[in-house]
């Protein structure tokens, strides 16, 4: 019983207390990369045939490139997305257990590795509790990380076990959780690596077998990667050259030994800087990696510190920016280096604790109190995007993408000048940021400033001549003001850089429909709507196209569809109330046109014609107060109706 007690005892207090320190962080918003991937992502809508997530951009739908292949991510949020929708607290929830689960595989890994539970414990419970990490859980588009090593350490631990027993089981279970760890991050391609830093360490014959058959899966991995799915590669302008960005190494290392043991401040970005080779921080970088290194081989015979210090350095590998992948660091990076950090740490105080049992004890609680807090508060870093945004500037004043963020949120609200005045921001830190030149010219479109929308979004696509968002805005532009060929042409291209845009879909639907060619109107949204079944807007836009053809009753069909997708929809229910009006049904008419107005007060038009529909109905002084604000709200009353109200209206 005693046994059994000190068994499970550990790793119920790991979950818990990673439960304890994260839970706060359900209050956290969706942030930065969390609308691409999920909430503008069609390809996690069940509607969506899976197949996309294996072979598409997971940014194609939404009109950006992100160049990223995480399948498995991705999976994951169709599952969430099928039990809570858009309610940000279940994927918290998912990423707080999958960090936990991280945990306690690493309790186990480091179990077989070196028999101590004292040892895992502790190298687990830091792991759980540091704030390092909150970047990685905290921030729902983090996820990939832990599932990367959540797989690469069921892996590891399969790997041994099989070389002990040679059980086809393992076997088994080794090649599907490393595949499913490559389909999670590319990093996972470290894996071998890592084994054969086994195998030397612990002095372990190689088993040929089982490794030939991991490294054959991740030449498989980069075979494809480099071939079928090349256009889905990390991508980043290259700006500078491989020796100046190797200085960049050095001064990360640092950086992150530093954060480890002094974890503040933490903030999102770092940005893709160049250092100078003398640079006091690259030297310090430097003289650490050469002094673990040396440390390392002079202490030969401690395997743990010969593994937890190159573990460490060969897991920092693939994120050193050796490969350009847009930043010199990042705090997430560190996910699964920090393993090699936390194995030091647990040795020192489980050597200690044999010596001095009860202060070790206060001093590892005082530790782990203490990075809890930390860990705490800065999950509160995660709930305001605003205050994200702000923070993140405070510590990283370059942040063009921070600066562009801000300009989304105030145009949300409707504060257009500082929305243009952090869009130009933007701008002037990075001249070629494509997304804001576009964030500027939408503002300029709605506010029917179309001449002055129009340089923004040809600069958009410029800059960035793969930008499928800028050539479907700038399209949509073209058509609003007539000219349909150019605009054609413009959310052509938009569909020929991603052909899931569902967007540039609808745009083409309505180009067509300007352009009197009904059929085309209607495949288009048609299209839109087989790539995304519950897309209200191509039923609006088919509403409109069948309107205009005179089929009243597929029309209404058409926009009682759209607000059985989005019932809170003013546009669709002022557009169902003209074709109910035109037929004469006066009565479907004023109830479309009174929810419209329900949804929008400020509606001028619906207000308009909801003032005509009762005069027909002889409901005059209706008709007179519904057409008194309509002309309040701006709207020009034809100069006959308002003749004809002029007897109904009180002297």
């Amino acid at each position: 019983m005693r046994s059994v007690y000190k068994k499970y005892v550990p790793l119920i207090v790991i979950v818990l207390v990673g439960f304890g320190v994260y839970a706060n962080s359900f209050r956290g918003e969706f942030i930065l990369d969390d609308d691409p991937l999920i909430r503008n992502n069609i390809f996690v809508r069940s509607s969506s045939p899976v197949s996309s997530i294996f072979t598409k951009d997971i940014g194609e739908s939404s009109g950006k490139k992100l160049s990223f292949w995480r399948p498995l991510q991705i999976l994951t949020y169709r599952v969430e997305y099928s039990l809570f929708k858009l309610n940000v607290t279940g994927y918290h929830l998912t990423n707080i257990t999958l960090h936990i689960a991280v945990a306690l595989m690493l309790y186990w890994l480091v179990s077989l590795l070196f028999g101590d539970r004292g040892l895992s414990f502790l190298t687990s419970i830091f792991f759980v509790i540091h704030p390092i990490h909150t970047e990685a859980v905290s921030y729902i588009s983090g996820r990939a990380d832990s599932l990367v090593v959540l797989f690469m350490l069921l892996c590891f631990i399969c790997y041994i076990k099989y070389l002990d027993k040679k059980n086809f089981a393992l076997y088994i279970c080794m090649l599907c959780s490393y595949t499913l760890a490559l389909l999670s991050r590319e990093n996972s391609l470290v894996l071998p690596v890592l084994l054969l830093l086994y195998h030397y360490t612990f002095r372990k014959k190689i088993e040929f077998f089982g490794l030939f058959s991991l490294t054959g899966i991740a030449a498989v991995y980069g075979l494809l990667r480099f071939t079928f799915l090349k256009s889905l590669l990390p991508y980043f302008t290259v700006s500078y050259t491989l020796l100046q960005r190797i200085p960049g190494f050095f001064v990360a290392l640092t950086n992150y030994l530093k954060l480890l043991v002094v974890p503040f401040p933490l903030h999102m970005e770092y940005g893709n800087k160049i250092f100078a080779i003398n640079d006091i921080r690259a030297i310090i970088g430097v003289v650490i990696l050469l002094a673990l290194i040396l440390c390392a081989f002079r202490t030969r015979k401690n395997k743990l510190i010969f593994f937890a210090v190159f573990w460490f350095l060969i897991a920092l590998v693939p994120q050193s920016n050796l490969y350009p992948i847009g930043a010199y660091m990042a705090e997430h990076w560190l996910y699964l280096a920090s393993i090699g950090f936390f194995l030091v740490v647990g040795r020192l105080l489980a050597s200690s604790y044999r010596k001095r049992k009860i202060s070790t004890v206060i001093l590892i609680v005082t530790f782990i109190t203490s990075l809890g807090v930390l860990t705490i508060k800065q999950n509160t870093y995660w709930q305001d995007s605003i205050g994200f945004y702000e923070r993140t500037l405070q510590y990283e004043p370059a942040s063009f993408g921070a600066y562009n963020n801000l300009g989304l949120i105030y145009q949300g609200m409707g504060k257009y000048d500082e929305a243009i005045t952090y869009y130009k921001k933007a701008i002037e830190i990075n001249p070629n940021f494509a997304e804001s030149y576009n964030n500027i010219g939408l503002i300029f479109y709605r506010l029917a400033k179309y001449n002055e929308a129009i340089p923004f979004y040809e600069m958009a696509i410029k800059v960035n001549q793969k930008y499928a968002e800028g050539y479907s805005n700038l399209g949509a532009l073209y058509s609003k003001v007539g000219n349909t060929d150019k605009a054609i042409a413009l959310l052509k291209r938009a569909l020929e850089i991603s052909p899931h845009y569902v967007s540039a879909y609808n745009n083409l639907g309505l180009t067509y429909l300007a352009s009197g060619k009904h059929k085309l109107a209607i495949a288009a949204c048609n299209k839109a709507i087989e790539i995304k079944p519950a897309d209200a807007e191509a039923y609006n836009n088919l509403g409109l196209i069948y309107y205009d053809l005179g089929k009243h009753q597929d029309a209404i069909s058409a926009y009682k569809k759209a607000l059985e997708l989005k019932s809170a929809d003013a546009r669709t229910y002022y557009n169902l109330g003209i074709v109910y009006q035109e037929l004469s049904n006066y009565k479907e008419a004023i109830a479309s046109y009174k929810k419209a107005i329900e949804i929008k007060p400020a509606d001028a038009e619906a207000h308009n014609n909801l003032a005509v529909a009762y005069y027909d109905t002889k409901q005059y002084d209706l008709a007179v107060q519904h057409c008194q604000r309509a002309i309040e709200l701006g709207h020009e009353v034809s100069p006959q109706f308002l003749e004809m109200l002029k007897p109904y209206r009180k002297k």
